[in-house]
């Protein structure tokens, strides 16, 4: 009875373990198990905007890392490979295996010849046994493979940093997606009013006499106009919301009407510094050239245990057995009617196995893995490539960005002043309705260029940030570090305090600000602030002043997602710290 004992206690101490061992998460929101949206199940998932009003960028972001379900499933990704990494160390134990065999066999004799008579024979028996095997020597094949999981458990987590990136990139470029258009509703609705203000005083013209009945219809033209750019607006401002909300794993689908964004975007902008900065912090930390880097580590390790198969293959084994055969007869003359035996065994050795020759496959199989060494890499040097070639491309493109939105604020404030010039004089009776027409579309155009180029800059900071992986998880995680305003007025990497100072205060300001409080989605517009007029160049300095201008370098504004000096990691290199305000 021991064994039964013995058995019971072995299943329940199993049934612990398989119990405690089982993986435990947080399951996805529970309206995405159903079928339906309508009747969906509701959970914490939609609680996520409680309390928020206005929604920034960051906000938008610490809530996107928290509860977007790639980059979820990404986490969960590393434990799996956590968990192959275990299952290679486990090679070096030895492998214990218990058996246990009941039996009965009843064979017989029939129409035997020259005999005493027929036979019949029942044996029962049983066996017990313990076998143990170890693994002594396979030619640091385990050696090899546990390293390889190292570096794949490795490559799995720079893949959950690398989705990160990626992801913070999406959700600013979707969160700029809803301030164009808003801007955009902002320029259609000025333009609506300005032509249904023009439309009433042109009625009243017409009802005095003084312009023809062309001209009231060519102000109902605009006005049908404007709202179609209105119905355009609104549009692109409920695809871009709905983009937003799903990057934020937000199972409404779109966020609620209250939510605000602000406007407080178009900020001042400090100068860049050298591309090869920004370069050597990228190749220092960009997650997805080191997961190459990885890969190309699995591949070497890989390609190492095909040597292991030129080796011999040593193990130890242990066999503890009991068995017992109970025997009956019947028939025949044999003077016993049972017989009973016990065989109790202990064995233990060693084996040896050593593949001498079979056909050439160790020897092809080595050559393909080092085949696979070459391919990752050739992997590795396209990355670092790509990832140069993405700097340069997120430098130029703020570069661009920034002088595009300078130029765009004056022709903005040019064809503003033009426009109410030629208003005054389309309504003294000086100017033609076609010049009026003109003027009025070269603003629209003007100011949605500038809204384009506002937008710009900002996904070029989302563009530069991502390609130098500026921040890591662990900071838009911590709200502390995501409170708006926390690194507004942050002097530029490389420039003093002072030279901010003057920097900021040489830039161009928006000359007008309109009214926005019947926009949705706008808070704390910004108050009208008229440029400043640009100190006259007198004629001998013309050509050293457009020299200089010429050689100016764009400027660049610091990060607002940059992280402070303490938040800063770089795992390979020490991050310049021309990203660190």
């Amino acid at each position: 009875m021991e064994w039964k004992k013995f058995a019971r206690g072995g299943a329940f101490g199993l049934l612990l373990i398989a119990i405690g061992g089982c993986y435990e998460y947080k399951a996805p929101p529970a309206a995405t198990l159903g079928e339906t949206y309508t009747r969906r199940d509701r959970d914490k998932a939609d609680e996520l905007l409680n309390g928020i009003t206005e929604l920034t960028l960051a906000d938008a972001q610490r809530i996107a890392v928290l509860n977007n379900p790639t980059y979820i499933a990404a986490s969960h990704a590393v434990n799996a490979a956590r968990m192959r990494y275990y299952q290679a160390w486990g090679a070096y134990s030895p492998v214990v295996s218990a058996n246990f065999t009941l039996q009965e066999n009843d064979s017989w004799s029939r129409r035997q010849q020259n005999t005493s008579g027929a036979t019949r024979t029942r044996r029962f028996s049983t066996s017990t046994g313990v076998s143990a095997t170890w693994l002594v020597f396979d030619g640091l094949a385990r050696e090899f493979n546990i390293k390889a999981a190292s570096h794949s458990l490795d490559y799995q987590r720079l893949l959950e940093e690398d989705e990160c990136r990626t992801l913070m990139r999406a959700v600013a470029y979707a969160y700029n997606d809803v301030l164009l258009a808003i801007e955009n509703k902002r320029i259609s609705l000025e333009d609506r009013n300005f032509q249904q203000i023009s439309l009433k005083d042109t009625q009243m013209k017409f009802q005095a006499g003084a312009v023809p009945l062309s001209d009231v219809l060519n102000f109902e033209i605009q006005m049908n106009a404007a709202d179609g750019d209105l119905i355009a607006a609104d549009y692109q401002y409920e695809t871009a919301i709905y983009s937003l909300a799903v990057l934020m794993g937000y199972p409404e689908g779109t966020l609620p009407p209250e939510i605000k964004f602000p406007s407080d975007f178009k900020t001042n902008f400090s100068d860049l510094p050298s591309v090869d900065i920004y370069l050597d912090t990228a190749l220092a930390n960009r997650p997805d050239l080191k997961g190459y880097r990885e890969q190309l580590e699995v591949a070497r390790y890989q390609m190492y245990q095909t040597y292991s198969a030129y080796s011999p293959t040593v193990n130890a084994f242990f066999d503890l057995s009991y068995g017992t055969n109970l025997s009956r007869y019947s028939g025949g003359q044999s003077p016993y009617s049972h017989s009973y035996s016990e065989s109790p065994a202990v064995g233990y050795g060693l084996t040896a196995d050593w593949t001498i020759f079979n056909g050439f496959i160790r020897y092809n199989k080595m050559r393909e893995y080092q085949a696979a060494v070459a391919v990752a890499d050739f992997q590795v040097a396209q990355k670092w490539l790509d990832v140069v070639g993405e700097v340069r491309a997120a430098y130029a493109n703020y570069i661009q960005s920034v002088r595009q939105t300078r130029i765009y604020e004056k022709t903005r404030d040019l064809s503003a002043k033009q426009r109410d010039l030629v208003d005054e004089g389309y309504r003294a009776g000086n100017v033609e309705l076609t010049r009026l027409n003109e003027a009025q579309r070269d603003l629209v155009e003007a100011e949605t260029n500038l809204a384009s180029s506002y937008v710009a800059i900002q996904n070029a900071k989302a563009q530069l940030d991502a390609a130098v992986y500026a921040n890591q998880a662990d900071y838009y995680k911590d709200p502390v570090n995501t409170r708006p305003g926390k690194l507004e007025n942050t002097p530029a990497p490389g420039l003093s305090e002072k030279e901010m100072t003057k920097e900021s205060s040489e830039q161009t300001q928006p000359a007008a600000a309109p009214d926005t409080s019947i926009i949705p989605g706008t808070a704390n517009a910004p108050s009208p602030v008229a440029e400043p007029k640009a100190p006259a160049v007198k004629a001998p300095e013309k050509a050293k002043a457009a020299e200089a201008e010429k050689s100016k370098v764009a400027p660049i504004p610091a990060s607002p997602t940059a992280p402070p000096p303490s938040r800063q990691a770089a795992p390979a290199a020490k991050v310049p710290e021309v990203l660190q305000p």
